[in-house]
């Protein structure tokens, strides 16, 4: 419980109240989950940079008004959630499977393609172009 209010984040109905984050949305596995367990009232912002993770975002937020995706690093997290108190967060470091099993996004070096290793391929220069 809030030492201050003695409010209680998890309900009787085994559901949560409050705002949680998760820093790194991928293609919404652990987005999903917490969506599962939050009440009517949890909110839960996701942050992802990778425009491909954002579509599927973008998505799952028509769908459910608690979620909102944030198309943003989750190192600008202070900014953009200015003030506001979190619950809870959750951070899954690495690449997700989507990325390294898509060629063309260039982290495979077991296949014939330009090396990128950039998470947003519309920002910054491909690893190719360094070496």
């Amino acid at each position: 419980p809030d030492p201050k209010s003695g409010h209680k984040n998890c309900r009787a109905d085994g559901t949560f109240d409050g705002l949680y984050v998760d820093c790194t949305f991928g293609r919404g596995g652990h987005t999903e989950h917490i969506l599962s367990r939050l009440s009517g009232s949890g909110r839960l912002i996701a942050f992802d940079v990778d425009p491909e993770a954002v579509a599927v975002a973008r998505q799952l937020e028509a769908r459910d008004p608690r979620f909102r995706i944030a198309h943003r690093p989750f190192s600008e997290l202070r900014e953009e959630l200015r003030g506001v108190q979190i619950d809870g967060l959750l951070v899954d470091l690495g690449v997700s499977s989507p990325q390294l099993d898509d060629r063309h996004r260039g982290f495979g070096v077991n296949e014939e393609a330009e090396l990128d290793l950039r998470m947003n391929q519309q920002v910054g220069i491909p690893a190719w172009q360094w070496l």
